[in-house]
């Protein structure tokens, strides 16, 4: 669905939800100017939730049009469709006033104060108590798996393993290459050495994210003894899947009847929305780890919030948490450096505008993503010892092109970043000798040049494929490594809509490989042999994940059946009539790239500055990539994007902060 889409959407879902209030207020008996005031704030609240936010400051509200705070909180209060807090959840009413002056739609309220209040028991009330004897084990099995450190300098993945064998929530944040999989197979051999009979589940957003988590540790575990690498878990779930979804949309394992693992360990949880991780929190069982995998500087989830960005923003370790860690990795507690420097978020202006009928897109925003400051208190933050930052990128060293670039972007240092790029004219060849590549294209449609320099991208799987199809029978072995070919490389667009978007991207691509491959179209007017397809809706029955890929590829009987590669490396093959909403998949949108590596990514920009370009969007996307990133647009507009961080307004940390 194209941004332009999103935007009409979202804005007829607010004016339905505005007029409903608006009616509401009047059953009420408001008078007119609370009718007024539920109408737009209604309609405010909905186009915020429909942009990430979780809430908003309803001093910006009011200050748009020319009112005082005091006047909109009682005009709204007086409506009868708000409330201040409330205790019980069915009390509240459709709009929810907090204690610092935001405004919520009240599931969302609801869904940050049990998500704060689960937290905060896990934090406050369920660590474990460390004696000496338990810190003498923990070291003596972090030094076993986790092997000699390599030098003199903090090793971040034996603190994340202490914590997470000290406590039953640990949050470990770091970018691609810091090892975070390393060190989850390290506390899971730590644990199990412990507890061979220890209940494990992995989890993961999307399908492909937990398929990908689980390949993960499959590839590690023959670092591990024998007898250890046999106890890791052999499947994963969503987490939907794992949460146990029902007809109604209400899951089967909540707080009366949780999860029933010892170790739960999420990865990709970047991509968690606040209300899934109010249900997943309240799911795990008090006695029970939860171990969360992310990358705070990762886009965020579609839906509202930015929970992972928010909870390991701030890594804090208490004086007593230092000794023992020093003492376990044997460093002087006086040169512990407990944490890596703090992120320093400055507020931006806020943007208080209408729409207007003759916007380029149609829309403008309301407000942007600044929350009123919060009072500074001296208490430890909320989740003081619970908060890992995995600083050293093993994959990419600061002598990497990507790895320049990538930290420039993280930084939001545009000129560094451009400087850490081959920048070229796009009808030139790149320089062989760089591996950050980018083709200054400002031209509103991917021209012809542009095209085949990407379908060129694909050329050894059209390859792979042509030879796979002149092969009677193929075997599901080389099926299976088809999969592999494909996977060297992946074009990743901004937008979905558009000439340089996803949707038609990938008909011009899929047309170059089939010419290549010498494939004529199978059937309709999409499939042929070799379609890579992206599942875009779970479905239980089939075990198909959103973000699941396959290939289309001719059974015995010449019929297409799309075949997926599971966790094992073998195959299963669905009929493309029985798929679940899907998409080709030459190129994705980087959203649904997320949880993906590829040899070779190639980001194609829009032709013009839209919303949907952060400087998260192009860090997750320039991060796919492990060996070579290529760049399509203007070297204006990627600087744009990396002058543009995504904030979303929430009130989770002061929340936490309260309940400490």
């Amino acid at each position: 669905m194209s941004t332009v889409n999103v935007i009409d959407e979202s804005s007829a879902l607010a004016d339905g939800f505005a007029r409903r209030m608006a009616d509401l207020a009047k059953c009420l008996g408001a008078d007119e100017r609370g009718v007024l005031w539920a109408e737009r704030a209604a309609h405010a609240m909905s186009r915020a939730t429909a942009l990430g936010h979780v809430c908003m400051p309803l001093g910006a509200l009011a200050r748009r049009d020319g009112a005082s705070f005091s006047e909109v909180r009682d005009a709204l209060l007086a409506s009868g469709i708000a409330c201040t807090v409330r205790t019980d959840s069915a009390d509240l009413l459709p709009l929810v006033i907090d204690e610092n002056g935001r405004l919520y739609l009240a599931r969302y309220f609801d869904y940050e104060r049990r998500l704060a209040q689960a937290l905060m028991e896990r934090a406050r009330v369920a660590r474990l108590e460390v004696s000496e004897e338990m810190l003498a084990q923990h070291s003596e099995r972090i030094a076993r798996f986790f092997g000699p450190p390599a030098d003199n300098d903090i090793d971040w993945q034996r603190v994340a393993a202490l914590a997470a064998l000290a406590g039953r929530l640990t949050i470990v944040s770091g970018g691609p290459g810091t090892g975070k999989t390393t060190t989850v197979v390290g506390v899971l051999a730590c644990l199990l050495d412990s507890d061979p009979g220890l209940r494990i589940a992995l989890a993961a957003p999307t399908g492909k994210a937990a398929q990908r988590m689980q390949e993960a540790l499959i590839e590690r575990a023959d670092k591990l003894p024998p007898e250890l690498a046999a106890r890791l878990p052999r499947t994963s779930f969503t987490l939907q899947r794992l949460l146990g979804v029902q007809a109604d949309g209400g899951f089967r394992h909540h707080r009366d009847n949780p999860l029933p693992y010892d170790v739960i360990v999420v990865d990709e949880a970047s991509m968690i929305d606040v209300a899934l991780a109010a249900h997943l929190l309240e799911a795990v069982a008090p006695t029970s780890r939860l171990v969360m995998l992310g990358d705070k500087d990762q886009l965020a989830a579609v839906e509202a919030g930015a929970v992972f960005a928010e909870l390991s923003a701030n890594p804090s370790f208490s004086a007593s948490a230092v000794a023992r860690m020093a003492a376990a990795l044997s460093v002087d507690a006086k040169r512990f450096n407990v944490a890596p420097p703090k992120v320093k978020l400055e507020p931006p202006q806020l943007d208080l505008f209408a729409a207007t009928p003759d916007e380029d897109d149609g829309y403008a925003v309301l407000f942007d993503t600044w929350s009123e400051p919060e009072t500074q208190t001296e208490a430890d933050p909320p989740l003081t010892d619970c908060v890992v930052w995995l600083a050293r990128n093993y994959r990419f060293g600061l002598d990497s092109d990507i790895g320049r670039l990538s930290i420039a972007i993280r930084d939001g240092n545009a000129s560094a970043a451009l400087s850490s790029l081959d920048v070229t004219d796009a009808i030139h060849e790149a320089r062989d000798t760089h591996d950050a590549v980018l083709f200054d294209d400002a031209h509103p449609t991917l021209n012809d040049r542009v095209l085949t320099r990407l379908a060129r991208g694909f050329a050894p799987y059209a390859e792979a494929l042509s030879v796979l199809l002149d092969s009677e029978p193929a075997s599901q072995a080389a099926e299976a490594q088809l999969f592999d070919a494909l996977n060297r490389f992946r074009i990743l667009c901004a937008t979905r809509k558009g000439p340089r978007g996803v949707d038609e991207v990938n008909a011009r691509i899929a047309a170059k490989v089939r010419e290549r491959a010498g494939i004529a179209l199978a059937m309709g007017a999409q499939w042929f042999a070799g379609r890579p397809v992206i599942v875009t809706r779970n479905d239980y029955a089939l075990g198909l994940f959103n973000g699941d890929i396959g290939i289309a590829l001719p059974g015995a009987d010449g019929a297409l059946r799309v075949a997926f590669r599971m966790a094992d490396g073998t195959l299963r093959y669905v009929s493309p009539a029985a798929l679940p909403p899907h998409d080709t998949a030459f190129a994705l949108t980087v959203h649904k790239s997320q949880g993906s590596e590829f040899e070779h990514a190639a980001l194609v920009l829009p032709g013009a500055f839209v919303r949907v370009l952060s400087r998260e969007l192009v860090y997750t996307a320039i991060t796919r990539a492990r060996r070579r990133v290529e760049i399509f647009g203007s070297a204006e507009i990627f600087k744009q994007a990396v002058d543009a961080p995504t904030r979303r307004d929430s009130g989770l940390a002061a929340r936490m902060q309260r309940l400490t």
